[in-house]
């Protein structure tokens, strides 16, 4: 807040030894002490520089990446506000989810197969709920700490986090140590360009378009572009902003959604999201790796390539109205190839492709709704999810067929959302799917008979897990972020 005048008169008489002074000398005195304290505000001043010298804010404070234009219409992005919840240089994090879904063939193990949400059929499902702090505030003439911690709890962790299979490889790295983590790094932002964030730890994947956060997509549930792509990375994640505009991520990895590694050399990838005007924001990844085991792949030939990309566009945009005040696109496009090695028969290496579209109206600030339909192709199912990790069955696949692991599916889904307030989201959603192969929960379920895991080898042998090909089914979220 501004010094009073009558303070600051009495400061400079004290700073001069309480020497009388004409009111023409105090009021330039004034006008000097007050230049200087809005040159200090400005942009904080070396201890060793003398005041009277304003140095002039960093770029990146300046001018924050993505700061000139209301990105709150994205998806995969926090409409939110700021955070109520600020204190001193940490925000907090509150969220939870909770969701009930009823999948239409009923399964009798409660089991919603294919799904990293809402994974639980006629029951009410804890989803995600995590706690989380954010450390920002602590600048200096070099640049600032960074870091976050979260840890998370809820069905989420068994469908994503849980099914991490790398962790089977040696000692010491175990999922129920790490599972509970939904992200956690530390780094230090440097006052380069517009800001560079060089961060190392575990963190949510920007592979494919949709959010790790349910809240912040469009819809609930996830198509197969989301849920066969990675939601989280470990390792080390650079991000550098060359302009306002321009966003470059480069990442130095484990693997593909993994704790852990298949293969001695490390992975990795880039991003690049180029947001050239307010309507349109344009995102190109790519990543690269071994994701074969050793003993599939022990020459280490194997090599997964994938990109995944694309493009957001806001065609209308008028809050003023009293319906109807934005409509969005949403176009994914992804490409990938899985080559196991030269004598590889079955499975055999082959592309990948998917695709999703996405509509998006926000009727008023309050109702919003969503239409989007996918496709995605896999020639040897390499990301094709496969049963729960833990699950003593496979796949059927396509019987008889000259590729029995080729995989073709699709879906579209339905989208209401109510936001009586910033802080509480309610959705109901219907979705379809339809595979070429026996993919989805059917009424006796994926786990065993009667709903349990088999207990002996004959009820092992005797059960098959009832698949289909095709799945619907209805959820309702309520959903708390702070």
């Amino acid at each position: 807040m501004p010094m009073a005048p009558g303070l600051v008169l009495l400061a400079v008489v004290v700073a001069d030894g309480g020497e009388p002074h004409t009111l023409e000398e105090l009021a330039a005195r004034v006008e000097r002490l007050e230049a200087e304290l809005a040159a200090t505000r400005a942009g904080a001043p070396d201890a060793g520089m003398p005041l009277g010298e304003p140095v002039e804010a960093p770029l990146d404070l300046r001018e924050p990446p993505f700061s000139k234009s209301d990105w709150s219409w994205l998806n995969g992005s926090n409409y939110q506000p700021p955070s109520l919840l600020r204190i001193g240089p940490v925000t907090p994090t509150f969220f939870v989810d909770a969701d009930y879904a009823w999948q239409f063939w009923n399964p009798v193990d409660h089991t919603i197969f294919p799904t990293t949400t809402a994974a639980r059929h006629g029951e009410f499902n804890l989803n995600l709920a995590y706690l989380g702090f954010e450390l920002n505030g602590l600048d200096t003439k070099w640049g600032a700490p960074i870091g976050r911690f979260e840890v998370q709890f809820g069905s989420y962790i068994a469908t994503i986090h849980g099914q991490d299979n790398t962790l089977t490889r040696g000692s010491f790295l175990s999922n129920p140590t790490l599972s509970y983590v939904k992200q956690a790094g530390v780094g230090w932002h440097f006052h380069a360009l517009h800001g560079i964030n060089v961060e190392l730890g575990i963190f949510p994947s920007y592979i494919a378009l949709e959010s790790f956060v349910p809240q912040e997509n469009w819809n609930y549930t996830h198509p197969f572009v989301s849920d066969f792509t990675p939601y989280y990375l470990a390792g080390l994640r650079t991000q550098i902003f060359p302009a306002e505009s321009l966003k470059v991520e480069l990442w130095l990895v484990n693997g593909w959604q993994s704790f852990g590694r298949w293969h001695d050399a490390l992975t990795g990838g880039y991003l690049i999201n180029w947001r050239p005007n307010a309507r349109l924001s344009l995102t190109h990844n790519f990543y690269a790796g071994q994701e074969q085991t050793r003993a599939s792949d022990p020459s280490s030939n194997s090599l997964r390539v994938f990109t995944d990309n694309y493009a957001q566009l806001l065609v209308f945009d008028d809050l003023g109205r009293a319906v109807l005040q934005r409509l969005a696109f949403c176009l994914v496009a992804d490409f990938g190839y899985e080559y196991r090695g030269p004598n590889v028969v079955l499975p055999p290496n082959g592309p990948m492709f998917g695709a999703s579209l996405t509509m998006r109206v926000e009727w008023t600030r309050q109702v919003m709704s969503t239409l989007r339909a996918d496709v995605f192709y896999d020639a040897s199912s390499a990301v094709v999810m496969a049963l729960p990790l833990g699950n003593p069955y496979t796949l059927p696949g396509r019987s008889g067929a000259a590729n029995p692991y080729e995989f073709l599916g699709g879906g579209g889904t339905v989208t209401l959302d109510w936001r009586p307030s910033p802080w509480l989201l309610v959705r109901a959603e219907y979705m379809h799917r339809r595979a070429n192969q026996p993919y989805f929960s059917g009424p006796g379920g994926i786990t065993g008979p009667n709903g349990l895991p088999p207990k002996t080898d004959a009820e092992r042998a005797t059960f098959t897990p009832d698949l289909r090909h095709y799945d619907n089914r209805v959820v309702v979220s309520v959903t708390l972020r702070m």
